[in-house]
């Protein structure tokens, strides 16, 4: 009696749905630089990247020259890298966060342009990064300066 070969390509899998996953995959790769750059950015320095998802708008910054602010007692993760504002909050925040949207596949945002996302607007410029929401609330990021307003 001679045992049935079972494909390589593992149990379940028809040559059908290879054929279905590989178009798919190739798809993907022909879309921009990266899927996510078309909702997120960096600035020209690379220093902040950010982010939109769910209504929010979320920037992290790498460096800074004036140190990060004392974390509070409830975080347990990083603090003061990542900041958020979204339509109807009163004041942009500072986030305790264990991750980040530091995406190679960001583009530039070049200084003196604006990003939109939903009614969230990012200016970049030279002296730094401002967001908003449509209230006005947000926060501005710089090597040497971070606030929520």
């Amino acid at each position: 009696m001679v045992a049935a070969a079972t494909p390589p390509y593992g149990a379940g899998m028809t040559r059908a749905s290879l054929l279905t996953l590989s178009l798919l995959l190739c798809l993907a790769a022909a879309l921009p630089a990266s899927a996510s750059a078309l909702r997120g950015f960096k600035t020209p320095s690379g220093n902040i990247h950010c982010q939109g998802y769910g209504g929010e708008v979320r920037c992290d910054i790498r460096r800074t020259t004036n140190g990060k602010p004392p974390r509070p007692a409830w975080c347990d993760f990083d603090y003061g890298t990542g900041y958020a504002t979204k339509p109807g909050w009163k004041r942009g925040k500072r986030l305790c966060v264990s991750d980040t949207v530091y995406d190679a596949g960001h583009r530039a945002l070049a200084y003196g342009a604006s990003w939109r996302y939903g009614s969230v607007t990012c200016r970049s410029r030279m002296a730094g990064l401002t967001c908003r929401n449509g209230g006005g609330h947000g926060f501005f990021l710089s090597i040497g300066s971070q606030r929520v307003f």
